[in-house]
């Protein structure tokens, strides 16, 4: 009689631990893990509205388009310097909803 009742709740403990165990794997398969942010940004095309003292500058696509970039100490340029009517290539992070450029490459027209 004592026996079974040993068997008896050692099988009760084994459910629950078997449960508890399914819950935690089954909550962890529920939610995948998200895909990473990407870490940056790139556009071409001709730079305008350069502001030397507030290192702030665009960069327009085509028509209509343009994007709103500012540079830091950090920022890299490369093939010339900045100026406006320049074709450019920008590398850029969003940061504080600011587009910074980290990478800047001054290119030929054509």
């Amino acid at each position: 009689m004592k026996s079974s009742r040993i068997i008896i709740l050692s099988l009760a403990i084994m459910l629950l631990v078997t449960g508890a165990f399914a819950a935690t794997t089954t909550a962890t398969k529920a939610a995948p893990a998200k895909a990473p942010a990407p870490h940056g940004h790139s556009v071409h095309g001709t730079v305008a509205k350069l502001n030397d003292s507030a290192k702030t500058f665009e960069i327009k696509t085509g028509a209509k388009k343009s994007y709103d970039l500012q540079w830091n100490d950090a920022t890299k340029v490369s093939g010339g310097s900045l100026k406006d009517g320049e074709a450019a290539t920008v590398k850029y992070m969003v940061r504080d909803g600011k587009n910074v450029a980290t990478s800047i490459m001054i290119t030929k027209k054509g």
